[in-house]
């Protein structure tokens, strides 16, 4: 008999059902926090998780009301208030001193991180009004609401998180990224302008391999971010990382045609600087087929460096394009595309390199005007 009370008063909870919570909650043989089998949800709990104002405020008035006792995954009621976005509800709790508004869940998410997650600015404003919300606490993995806030591309949060000194615009998750790295790789233009615009950035912060976010941006080939951030003069565009990567050698690397033309019109960029092994973009470049930016390198007007033979196997740029045509099979990080595309143009990068290495002026002049940026150009000289 007494347990059918108790899921009454879990039921009445759920309801909002007030008249017969004050009849339930009252009455000393009603176990208050019983909770609901196998999820640990009590009366309270589902109270808060649906939002019902009266229910919660009546019983927070209980002395026998654990308003605390977390759920089956370590979820609180105000952390399940701040999930649902219900203001009133976390209002009334924040009020409580026995509330710990930082108290986290089993994966070591905070209420101001799930606010954060669900994208609901009123409610982050409301959190970070309270002095005891620690805004920087990480989950698990290291990503800070304020991370979590730049990736989703929320301006309204960014721009709310920016205005408070207590935020940590430069704190890293467990693999090195940083908010702003995450702004840059998701492309959210809005936000990178915000946090650029704050003086408290850093925005040359590399991850754990070294990368900047403005490396990662050319990596990825995200041609108006890479123009957005070539516009601040605290952006170090020549940065490499610990495998002395430049953000050009990258971007020649994977092929990314719009990226490499501004960087190529920067004049600090060095179109030849080569990583450890003395590989450098023209030569990277042949080697995965990326005809494109071989022919565009080579009709830029900058010098270009055709004759440095790599450590890794004594081959110019030339001779390593032209064995790419023999190749016979894939190695185990490329795919069957990307084998073809080496096979087929490695070939014709090496054709267009030998040009240019015996008549550099005359390959610039017939480059420039020909459809250069047509992947199946074909060179007319031999």
């Amino acid at each position: 008999m007494a347990e059918l009370k108790e899921q009454r008063l879990w039921q009445a909870c759920t309801d909002g059902d007030l008249e017969t919570v004050e009849e339930l909650a009252d009455d000393p043989a009603v176990d208050v926090n019983w909770d609901y089998p196998g999820f640990g949800r009590t009366p309270f709990y589902h109270a808060c998780y649906n939002g019902r104002t009266s229910v919660v405020e009546y019983l927070m008035r209980n002395p026998r009301v654990n308003v605390v006792k977390q759920q089956s995954r370590g979820c609180s009621p105000f952390f399940i208030a701040c999930q649902e976005g219900h203001m009133e509800v976390v209002s009334l709790l924040l009020a409580d001193p026995k509330i710990d508004p930082n108290q986290p869940d089993r994966n070591g998410a905070t209420p101001f991180f799930t606010a954060c997650q669900q994208r609901d600015e009123e409610l982050v404003s409301l959190l970070l009004a309270d002095p005891r919300i620690d805004p920087n606490k990480p989950r698990d993995n290291g990503a800070t609401p304020f991370f979590l806030a730049c990736e989703n591309g929320r301006k309204g949060i960014v721009s709310a998180m920016l205005a408070d000194p207590r935020i940590d615009l430069n704190k890293a998750d467990n693999g090195g990224f940083t908010p702003f790295h995450i702004a840059c790789l998701e492309a959210h233009k809005e936000v990178i302008s915000l946090l650029l615009s704050n003086p408290r950035l850093d925005p040359n912060q590399p991850d754990r391999n070294g990368a900047t976010p403005f490396f990662m941006t050319c990596q990825n080939g995200h041609k108006e971010v890479v123009s957005l951030l070539l516009a601040d003069p605290r952006i170090d565009p020549i940065r490499p990382n610990d495998n002395k990567a430049t953000p050009f050698y990258i971007a020649c690397e994977k092929g990314h045609k719009e990226v490499v033309s501004l960087l190529l019109a920067d004049p600090r960029t060095d179109p030849n600087r080569p990583i450890d092994d003395q590989i450098t973009p023209l030569w990277q470049a042949s080697q995965e087929g990326h005809l494109v930016i071989v022919q565009h390198l080579l009709a830029s007007g900058r010098e270009i460096d055709t004759k440095t033979r790599s450590t890794f196997n004594n081959k110019t740029a030339a001779e390593q394009g032209r064995a790419m045509g023999e190749r016979t099979g894939t190695e185990y990080y490329e795919t069957a595309r990307d084998l073809q595309r080496k096979k087929t143009n490695g070939p014709l990068c090496a054709d267009v390199i030998d040009g240019y290495e015996r008549d550099p002026v005359a390959v610039r002049y017939r480059l420039r005007r020909q459809p250069w940026w047509s992947s199946t150009l074909t060179p007319s000289w031999s």
